[in-house]
């Protein structure tokens, strides 16, 4: 099924980047630590940054690996390297020592481009590798060894490449000028459930199909404000905040993590807004707080006060969301519209749309993208969006498509009136000892219904029924144990009080009652720590890594049996 023919694709991100520098130079582009540069001052910036890459030897295909906080020195970074036909690749901030010399191993990096002393200490590693990086840029000059001849400040690369243009000031344009579309525009490392597996390229033509179908669906108007908050390493984060931005000409305003950007959401109110689930769960506990709101007035003040007033098109990935936040927000005159892709998709491949919502779905196809389903379930999709390939050791790119140009996406679902449903991943489906299929993700979700819960994993494949692991809500217990007159906020002491057990038990049998019975949790643990990117548990766009928690946790699951 498809919705509409695919736009015409013919740019690249650095001629629309220049495009925007030209005719709309005096508008806001970024804002970061509470500075805004224009599209004229950025375009400033990348022409010096491009220039200094260019000067330490960065050639056309290279890569350049980046690891920073949220901020306009990446975001900038990642733009000027393919101003000169370069690869940016984003790395996790969370990422371990491990991952990083994997990915740089990998990717051949050329360059590496760092925030401060904590991603330098990261990329200890990396550097003792012996076909290490040739050259090493650190935003915080005081984060930089002394020793190491590879290193030079941000301030150094801008300076060195504002001067090698004022000699030659087409230094930049010449080489921008050879950017095609079929050209690579990054290569993500996107973790499967145990780990950094898959190296997807990504071509300008992908990035811009998805980014074009995105800006027909959600009628972004120039210069409307956008926020970035999760890391660019996070394919959502670049299709919405790099090539979108670039796209739309919009205002991109950066902050780093759930948290801040629930505080900056009312100072930003943008015109679109992408929220992984956990984002609407802190943002459907804020308006839950409020009083009950019955008028359309006291609705929009709701949503005022969250910063969604002026929201046109919130949407949600990455994961289900829960029927009941759905409704919530629906209440409140305000549709979330779920979305689903992956990052061999660009991010993108379908999605709800304002006028036609179906809760429970994933919306319909996209712009150019064509869906179907295989005979044992599978999502497959088609279209301007599906990645060039997956890099190789070798350095050659293995193509992700079959030869008929169909992605198998790994994802299982069904298709009615043309919206389309994901029940799970086809690689994560429960299959019990009695030979019976349960979906993790639907007891997880009717398990996180709980405010008590923040994560939760089902877990049973070859078993004789489900257990699952539960892990506090790092925000919500605390509150919750505070309103019940117990003593502490420590997570590990919660996961050993009678009373929150017993109240986790409670939601454990609520959840039962909503399930079938293969479904149903028959044992379960409340652990006493919580699970990040960090840790292993979550991967940057905080999906649970199954196979990582299995392997971490299997004497628990174990006991869980006993």
């Amino acid at each position: 099924m498809s919705t509409s023919p695919a736009p015409t694709l013919t740019a690249t991100i650095p001629h629309l980047f220049e495009r925007n520098a030209t005719e709309h130079r005096d508008h806001p582009a970024l804002t970061a630590d509470g500075r805004t540069w224009s599209w004229g001052e950025a375009a400033e910036a990348v022409q010096d940054l491009a220039a200094g890459f260019a000067d330490l030897g960065l050639q056309r295909g290279q890569t350049v690996v980046l690891m920073m906080s949220n901020g306009a020195e990446q975001w900038l970074a990642d733009v000027a390297a393919t101003h000169l036909g370069a690869v940016p690749i984003a790395v996790h901030p969370a990422s371990s020592s491990g991952e990083i010399r994997d990915v740089t191993r990998h990717s051949r990096a050329h360059i590496a481009v760092l925030g401060n002393a904590h991603h330098v200490r990261r990329w200890s590693a990396a550097l003792r590798e012996p076909d290490a990086l040739g050259h090493v840029i650190v935003v915080d000059e005081a984060a930089i060894p002394a020793e190491d001849t590879r290193f030079r400040t941000w301030a150094t690369l801008r300076e060195r490449g504002g001067g090698l243009l004022r000699q030659d000031p087409e230094l930049v344009r010449r080489r921008t000028a050879d950017v095609v579309p079929d050209d690579p525009v990054t290569v993500l490392y996107s973790p499967d459930a145990i780990g950094m597996q898959r190296a997807v390229v990504l071509t300008h033509r992908n990035v811009l199909a998805a980014a074009s179908a995105r800006q027909l669906v959600t009628g972004a108007p120039p210069h409307s404000g956008t926020l970035c908050y999760l890391p660019m390493a996070h394919m959502s984060e670049r299709a919405g905040n790099v090539y979108s931005a670039i796209h739309d000409v919009a205002h991109v305003h950066f902050c780093n993590g759930i948290a801040e950007a629930v505080r900056v959401l009312p100072q930003v109110r943008p015109h679109t807004f992408f929220g992984v689930p956990r984002m609407w769960e802190r943002l459907a506990a804020l308006a839950r707080a409020q009083p009950t709101a019955h008028t359309a007035a006291e609705k929009h003040e709701v949503l005022s006060g969250l910063g969604l007033d002026g929201t046109v098109w919130g949407a949600s990935g990455a994961a289900p969301l829960r029927r009941d936040l759905l409704e919530l927000f629906s209440g409140l005159g305000f549709d979330i519209f779920e979305t689903w892709g992956s990052t061999e998709s660009s991010g993108w491949a379908t999605t709800n749309r304002p006028g036609a919502v179906r809760f429970g779905t994933v919306g319909t196809p996209l712009p150019g993208v064509e869906v179907r389903i295989d005979e044992d379930g599978e999502v497959l999709v088609r279209g301007p969006v599906v990645c060039a390939g997956h890099l190789q050791e070798d350095g050659l790119v293995r193509a992700a498509a079959g030869a008929d140009g169909w992605l198998r996406t790994g994802d299982v679902g069904h298709v009615d009136d043309g919206y389309l449903t994901i029940t799970d991943r086809k690689s994560e489906l429960i299959i019990n000892s009695h030979g019976e299929t349960v979906a993790p993700s639907v007891v997880e979700n009717a398990l996180r219904a709980h405010p008590l819960i923040g994560h939760a994993l089902a877990f049973g494949d070859g078993r004789p029924h489900v257990v699952a692991l539960v892990v506090l809500d790092e925000d919500t217990a605390p509150a919750w144990a505070a309103a019940h007159g117990i003593g502490t906020t420590d997570l590990a002491e919660l996961a050993r009080d009678a009373q929150v057990l017993a109240e986790v038990d409670r939601a454990v049998d609520a959840a039962n009652a909503a399930l079938g019975s293969s479904g149903q949790v028959r044992a379960h643990r409340v652990l006493d720590r919580p699970w990040g990117a960090a840790g292993g548990e979550l991967s940057p766009a905080l999906k649970l890594r199954r196979r990582v928690i299995h392997t971490k946790y299997a004497e628990v699951l174990d006991e869980l049996y006993g």
